[in-house]
């Protein structure tokens, strides 16, 4: 029998694209700790269309497969670096004593002809069933991040494509950092700022970047992809919920105003360095609320679901960044 709380989920970063560049050293993952996930061998059947002269259908064949799935956790500091960086790919480094800022745009170019992010290796293994599986050539499709009242900063990283290690995989001891543990992101150390103003009536709200990637297949021998490909634009999405203090987000609303999103998180509970904490900060430049329509449903509080993109900013050039304090020495 597995229990959920002994799985162990790694993820580390490739030398080379393709099998040769699939991970074995433990040193080399980053532990996820993970709320749920979901990452594993996805595969089509091929049903024949062919009458037999009975009821039943015609014979089955595998199809195409791939690798995908959803990881869900509560960031820390050194392990959301190593996220963003699967997402957004090396980040500009300012470093300062042992403190590291780094600052994660979105990719202005595709990593390679045949790939869309920088390739990775996920491990995971159900410890009490002496199970474990591996697979190479992952990418990060789209990523997630929920900031709520009363809660932990929780986070979604969707994996887009991969291919299984069919030789096998054994235990590996991959390092736990326990002192990030402890340095996740409460509400309460959460602030937003709009259009330059700290606003305070925000309950949750939830920012996503999604690189619409997907499988190309062609006739290439393998049921494997060709490559990978973009299918539609990036997306910087927001969506939230606010109490309907004022007419300022439903005016932006109706006029198509666009305004800068800044929300700032800090792990509050430790010091990483004399005076300073480990630190997010998601700067939208240019949102626009896509839509919001104030109602009532009782007798209590007016809140107001709003839907909002981040469109690209011609004075800073992105549509969405995300600078991380932390005290990560090494590189991601």
């Amino acid at each position: 029998m597995s229990y959920g709380a002994q799985i162990k989920f790694g993820i580390a970063h490739q030398s080379a694209v393709g099998s040769g560049g699939a991970v074995i050293a433990p040193g080399s993952y980053h532990h996820i700790p993970l709320i749920s996930e979901d990452v594993g061998l996805e595969k089509d059947e091929v049903i024949s269309a062919n009458l037999i002269g009975r009821f039943e259908q015609g014979a089955a064949y595998d199809g195409v497969n791939k690798i995908s799935g959803t990881i869900e956790f509560e960031p820390t500091p050194k392990m959301l670096g190593m996220v963003l960086t699967s997402m957004m790919g090396a980040a500009a480094s300012v470093t300062s004593g042992s403190l590291r800022t780094l600052s994660f745009l979105p990719r202005s170019a595709d990593y390679s002809s045949t790939m869309i992010q920088e390739p990775v290796s996920v491990y995971k293994q159900f410890t009490d069933s002496n199970s474990a599986e591996s697979y190479f050539d992952c990418q990060m499709g789209m990523l997630e991040m929920t900031f709520a009242q009363g809660q932990l900063l929780k986070a979604k990283a969707t994996v887009a494509g991969g291919s299984r290690v069919t030789t096998g995989i054994g235990s590996l001891a991959l390092p736990l950092d326990t002192a990030d543990l402890s340095l996740g992101m409460l509400w309460d150390a959460t602030s937003i700022t709009f259009g330059g103003t700290a606003v305070g009536q925000y309950s949750e709200v939830t920012v996503s970047l999604n690189e619409n990637i997907e499988p190309l297949y062609t006739l290439n021998g393998t049921m494997s992809p060709y490559k990978f490909t973009r299918t539609s634009f990036r997306e910087v999405t927001i969506n939230g919920t606010m109490y309907f203090v004022d007419r300022t987000a439903l005016n932006d609303f109706v006029a198509g105003t666009q305004r800068q999103l800044l929300i700032n998180a800090v792990a509050r509970k430790t010091q990483i360095q004399s005076g300073y904490y480990a630190s997010l900060l998601i700067d939208v430049p240019q949102m626009k609320i896509t839509a919001m329509k104030p109602g009532v449903s009782g007798p209590g509080e007016v809140s107001a679901s709003f839907t909002a993109r981040g469109v690209l900013d011609p004075s800073s050039n992105y549509s969405v960044k995300f600078t991380m304090v932390n005290t990560f020495g090494s590189a991601y």
